[in-house]
């Protein structure tokens, strides 16, 4: 009988020991570009933002994709924890053909492998 009420009191001590998980939310602002912005060959595109959350995030990555041929522009990989992130990526429009290119954030919320995103597409002329 001892042994199942010293089982019980240790039960009781480890389930209230257990650190609740608390999901970690984040939202997404991209300032610049706006949705459908044309982009002249030669011209920087800028992209700007935050990325705020309700607790430490573990990184983001931003990826300039070209959607007419699926090759990667451009892609960085953010290694930072913090609760927030100011967005600060630039890639040259140096496209051969008029294509549609997708900017995608990718926010790293936890270990575990949340994520939140948001894209927006642009269009990039050629020379």
């Amino acid at each position: 009988m001892k042994k199942y009420i010293a089982f019980a009191i240790l039960a009781i001590v480890i389930i209230s020991c257990k650190k609740e998980e608390v999901e970690v939310t984040a939202t997404i602002t991209i300032s610049s570009p706006t949705e459908n912005d044309t982009i002249p060959f030669g011209q920087a595109v800028h992209l700007t933002g935050t990325v705020t959350g309700s607790a430490e995030m573990h990184g983001y990555t931003v990826t300039y994709t070209n959607v007419t041929t699926g090759s990667t522009l451009l892609s960085q990989v953010h290694d930072v924890h913090a609760a927030s992130y100011a967005l600060d990526e630039t890639w040259t429009n140096n496209v051969t053909d008029t294509a549609v290119v997708k900017l995608l954030v990718d926010v790293e919320k936890d270990h575990e492998g949340n994520m939140e995103m948001k894209e927006i597409s642009i269009v990039c002329l050629p020379q």
